[in-house]
């Protein structure tokens, strides 16, 4: 009886150290698959990159339904640079803020510069590209703007959350302008289309813009200013993602010393 009892005993034990050793084999291969899927997520290595494709020659979409533009090569080259995979993703332009802040986007180009209320909201990298303004009529109109004050005369157009829309509320604000005389879009092709039908009498954009804008719809660029808003456009990342900043910035760095960011706009942007 008693040999009996010390079999049973020697085998619950035996038992005992299987089943501490399966438990311990378990662990470890759950903690294999867990850094192996950790390993995944570090090697997948994609800037999810938002843009409004609107605002040729920066960012577009062409006949085949690619995004291109200056923006565009811009942010492709600098993955490059990273090693990284950029997926672009479209969204209205006042809405590419929210999104970066909210964690939808990782990062956003699109012609954008750090305003303070930006700022406030997101970081941006060392500025690539800044531009000056210009204002669009229908040729043959009796529409005439030689100076930035004549514009306050007539019925414009701008984009809703660009520079040209802040002048715009500053001269509402001040009285220079009445509200009704300023239409805000955001989508500047659909300006575009109000402009051609006579529902605005001009309309305010980005310069480099203007003369894609007038070439592509038989338009004439009649003023050419500049705002100097010292707001040299960047690249947009959430508040406090320092590690992406650096990285942009030091291939925004080589993209600039290596000719890179001349040849871009010798490509998309220089008449």
């Amino acid at each position: 009886m008693k040999k009996l009892s010390k079999i049973i005993v020697c085998g619950l034990c035996l038992m005992l150290v299987l089943g501490l050793v399966a438990g311990c084999g378990q662990q470890q291969a759950g903690n294999e698959q867990e850094e192996e899927q950790g390993e995944n997520q570090e090697d997948k290595k994609v800037l999810v990159v938002g843009t409004s494709p609107d605002y040729p020659p920066f960012e577009f979409v062409d006949d085949k339904g690619n995004y291109v533009g200056y923006d565009m090569d811009l942010i492709r080259e600098i993955g490059k640079r990273l090693g990284m995979e950029i997926e672009i993703k479209a969204l209205e332009f006042d809405s590419l803020i929210a999104s970066v802040k909210q964690g939808k986007l990782d990062a956003v180009i699109s012609a954008m510069g750090p305003t303070p209320e930006r700022l406030a909201e997101a970081d941006f990298t060392d500025p690539y590209y800044a531009a000056k303004q210009g204002v669009l009529v229908k040729p043959g109109s009796d529409v005439k703007i030689d100076t930035i004050e004549d514009l306050l005369k007539y019925n414009f157009a701008v984009q809703t959350g660009t520079t040209m829309h802040t002048w715009a509320s500053e001269q509402i604000e001040t009285g220079a302008v009445k509200e009704e005389q300023v239409k805000c879009y955001t989508d500047v092709n659909v300006a575009v289309l109000d402009l051609k039908n006579g529902r605005v009498d001009a309309l305010f954009l980005d310069l480099p813009v203007a003369w894609s804008k007038a070439k592509e719809a038989n338009l004439e660029v009649t003023l050419e200013v500049d705002l100097k808003t010292e707001e040299p456009w960047g690249i947009v990342v959430q508040k406090g993602n320092d590690e992406l900043k650096e990285k942009l910035n030091g291939a925004l760095k080589e993209l600039k010393e290596d000719g890179t960011l001349d040849k871009l706009e010798e490509k998309w942007i220089k008449q």
